[in-house]
């Protein structure tokens, strides 16, 4: 039985985050309420025309120099004449050949292996397609929302690859703000080329589309490689062709024969005229430090428990609240304890998402993760704190008052429970005399039993450490 390989290449979509669409001013917003963000020129009516929404641009320059690419002064746009009813003009208003904004970038796999991106250009969106029974509806709401289609060259031989390449897109994508990269919002969607041979020639390319999770995309590739290793074995031939991922089947799906680049007859769109844009690209300024890769090297530096950099990595306003909280504690890892683990849990509880808890309770976690810093309250009156952190008004110290939980730090008082625990005890000592290390946390213990928790730590065993010597 022959060898083959598999040969995979990328056509990413992502929908960006701008306020409005690419050509009109109609509000960009994902709504499950069709055709509420529609407006003359989304529809095509007559003696409409388009204009270009220059934050568009800006976030096209700011993913072009994040992927080191060569971006076009000039920028001018094309029309892709087809007929289809998801496209009210019968054209759609793209970039083709010359016009393309971006051209031969680079992303960077851990491995060292460097994705090379062919080039991505902006267009605009097609209105959804909604299937009920018989009848296919249209919500023109993501017609003419701003697009930026991703086209890499075919360098991809295992689905591994693939997966890392599209974290890594996606992270540069919602880091700098470019785009929210939901895929289930269709904010993000991935097309992908691909086709197996037993010689350096490429095989036939087969197109999978409709994957709406990195999931699918792996499960794409590994059933498409085999229907396609199956029928190269029996002889048969691999048809280009465009084929769809059914989740519910778990299979590819015909939907229509691939159409080449030429069957699309594009034509210049003389609506928009050529804009130079050097000032603008010299002018458009990227933070070297907003880039994931970047980031991801100062999380490591905080020598953070396992996998915690990969969460904040892959969820930006968890990332954006541990370094706010951490701006203030300074403590990368007590920051963890009480944002990454216990304020995600208790959001999560009551149904709330991290990039809507109140200002106003941020700054309270603050002042709490600093009162534990500090050893003025400890970790198990922390977690009960916190809990009615979600639910009150009142201050951190009305809270800790309330519930009784203000520390004891007198020292003298300290003192005299400390020497009674040692004067009832001194069995333990004695017994334990060779090893005296290993009964200070039950003495310490004793300590906070006697006064609920509330003894200053630190005073506990200062104190500790000074009578024990009497013992033995």
């Amino acid at each position: 039985m022959k060898n083959y390989q598999i040969t995979m290449g990328l056509e990413i979509h992502t929908q960006l985050n701008t306020t409005h669409k690419v050509f009109s001013n109609s509000l960009n917003i994902y709504s499950s309420t069709p055709n509420e963000y529609t407006n003359e020129v989304d529809l095509a009516l007559p003696g409409t025309l388009p204009f270009l929404n220059i934050e568009v641009v800006k976030k096209a320059i700011v993913l072009g120099k994040a992927m080191n690419m060569e971006l076009n002064p000039i920028l001018a746009f094309n029309r892709k004449v087809y007929f289809h009813y998801d496209l009210p003009k019968g054209y759609q208003i793209t970039q083709f050949g010359d016009n393309v904004i971006a051209k031969n970038g680079i992303v960077k796999l851990n491995n060292g292996k460097e994705i090379a991106i062919n080039e991505f250009h902006i267009e605009e969106d097609t209105a959804k397609q909604i299937q009920n029974g018989n009848n296919n509806f249209l919500d023109y709401n993501r017609c003419g929302s701003p697009l930026i289609e991703i086209v890499t060259h075919p360098v991809f031989h295992t689905k591994e690859e693939v997966i890392e390449f599209l974290t890594k897109l996606k992270r540069i994508l919602v880091f700098l703000n470019i785009s929210d990269g939901k895929m289930e919002e269709s904010s993000l969607r991935v097309d992908l080329n691909i086709s197996i041979s037993d010689s350096d020639i490429l095989g036939t390319r087969v197109e999978v589309k409709n994957m709406n999770s990195f999931s699918s995309v792996a499960l794409a590739i590994e059933h498409e490689y085999h229907r396609q290793l199956s029928l190269l074995n029996k002889g048969d031939e691999v048809i280009q062709e465009t084929r769809k991922w059914d989740d519910k089947e778990q299979k590819t799906i015909f939907m229509r024969q691939k159409k080449d680049p030429c069957e699309y007859f594009y034509t210049k769109d003389t609506n928009i005229l050529p804009l130079n844009i050097t000032k603008l690209i010299n002018t458009t300024f990227l933070d070297p430090s907003t880039l994931p890769d970047n980031i991801s090297k100062k999380l490591a530096s905080y020598n953070l428990p396992t996998n915690i950099d990969e969460v904040m990595l892959n969820n930006l306003s968890l990332y954006n609240l541990f370094e706010k909280v951490n701006d203030a504690v300074k403590d990368p890892n007590l920051v963890v304890t009480w944002i990454i683990i216990e304020t995600v849990k208790i959001a999560n509880k009551m149904n709330l998402t991290i990039e809507k808890l109140d200002e106003n309770l941020i700054q309270k976690i603050i002042d709490m993760i600093l009162l534990i810093k500090s050893n003025k309250i400890n970790a198990k009156q922390g977690k009960i704190i916190i809990e009615h952190l979600f639910t009150s008004t009142k201050t951190v110290s009305q809270i800790i008052e309330e519930l009784g939980f203000s520390q004891i730090t007198d020292a003298s008082f300290l003192y005299k429970i400390v020497q009674n625990i040692l004067e009832n005890n001194k069995e333990v000592i004695v017994s334990n005399k060779d090893r005296i290390e290993r009964i200070e946390k039950f003495f310490i213990g004793l300590v906070m039993k006697e006064t609920k928790g509330q003894a200053n730590p630190n005073i506990v065993k200062n104190i500790y450490d000074d009578l024990i010597k009497k013992y033995i």
